[in-house]
């Protein structure tokens, strides 16, 4: 089947981990090398059905940048640069609440970034309101409740510094404050808002985190379920395109 291309003059963006390495997301991908201020960026841009979409793998096309030094700035200034406005994260999280059924979506609407000390404004004294972007969650949650599936529709996502795990006792502080757990989209959200960018997440609920529920968590089966989730995560996100086009971007808003 033939396409005319006739969204190309904007793209939106996503961003994903290591899952979506092995899923084919877009259609007649071109792979750019996308030099910024802050370092350069690789993007694969190609089209969901005619839509056109620049997609990062936020710990590279080799898996080889752990959470703790991904270039954050460079990601979301390349999407700029290439004419993105909005940008989807897809994660895999920890599941901090008991009472949570998994496999779960979450889509968080706040979040604790007490370590990552991401900013772009390192020369000047800035401050930006952090947060995500509530126009793209709310189209994240339409999609999500459209595929039928178990979402949680806000939390607080607690990020820790990574690439390890967390231990016992530091679950129990921050199951106080937040109802999941990862590694990046907190950093993600504050350089897409000092940008200009707006930015959401969507997080596949793969686990309990350690001690919730006594469970001893391992990297490998996180990897395993998160992996068998990233499919399902997808097809929200990729309705979620549609329909950010749509309503957003094909009506000049």
């Amino acid at each position: 089947m033939s396409f005319r291309y006739r969204r190309a003059s904007k793209l939106i963006g996503i961003i994903g981990g290591t899952n979506i390495l092995e899923i084919e997301v877009l259609r007649d991908v071109v792979e750019k090398k996308v030099e910024t201020a802050y370092g350069t960026a690789e993007v694969d841009v190609g089209y969901i059905d005619d839509i056109k979409v620049a997609l990062i793998q936020r710990h590279g096309k080799k898996q080889d940048k752990p959470p703790h030094v991904i270039n954050h700035a460079a990601n979301f200034a390349a999407l700029k640069e290439l004419g993105v406005e909005y940008v989807i994260g897809m994660g895999s999280v920890g599941c901090l609440r008991e009472e949570i059924e998994l496999p779960a979506l979450i889509i968080p609407d706040d979040y604790i970034d007490f370590f990552s000390g991401a900013t772009i404004f390192n020369n000047e004294l800035v401050h930006i309101t952090p947060g995500f972007d509530e126009e793209i969650r709310e189209v994240l949650i339409r999609c999500a409740r459209g595929a039928d599936v178990n979402v949680i529709e806000k939390g607080v996502y607690f990020q820790s510094r990574g690439p390890r795990l967390e231990t016992r006792a530091e679950i129990r502080v921050i199951k106080n404050w937040a109802d999941c757990v990862g590694m990046t989209a907190a950093a993600e959200a504050t350089i897409a808002k000092e940008l200009g960018l707006k930015y959401a997440v969507i997080c596949t609920m793969d686990n309990y985190a350690h001690g919730i529920k006594s469970e001893v968590v391992d990297y490998e089966e996180i990897r395993r379920r998160a992996k068998e989730n990233a499919g399902l995560c997808l097809k929200v996100i990729e309705e979620a395109v549609r329909v950010i086009w749509n309503e957003y971007i094909d009506k000049g808003r």
